[in-house]
């Protein structure tokens, strides 16, 4: 392959088999250039959307693109403390006050993005 897309497909299929088996999300392999943080730095973006959760490294120098990629941002802080607080002790789908609704698997999420900020406070 002559592009890093073109490892899409069994990358998805490892996210996906992660969460059938009830594992957490898996965390991606390594980039081999560690000269080329540019394309790290898009490489860990591209993995964080399909459902990894964090990146393997080779080199120190990478560690700060890795961290930056997977840590959540304030704004997704403030958004998973308003999940969390709207479900409170509830299961399943739920409506939040602006109207959104989510299910079990968003308030998941949720908690494993406080859980991560919480690491790094």
């Amino acid at each position: 392959m002559r592009e890093d897309s073109g490892l899409d497909w069994p990358r998805g299929r490892v996210v996906v088999a992660a969460r059938a088996a009830a594992l957490p999300p898996p965390v991606q392999s390594v980039h081999p250039d560690v000269g080329d943080l540019d394309a790290l730095a898009v490489g860990c973006a591209r993995g964080r959307a399909m459902g990894f959760l964090g990146r393997a490294a080779i080199h120190p120098r990478q560690l700060p693109v890795i961290e930056r990629a997977y840590l959540p941002t304030p704004e997704e802080v403030d958004a998973a403390r308003e999940v969390v607080e709207a479900a409170g002790a509830e299961r399943g789908a739920l409506a939040l006050p602006d109207g959104r609704f989510v299910d079990a698997a968003v308030v998941e999420g949720a908690h494993r993005v406080l859980a991560l900020a919480a690491r790094t406070a």
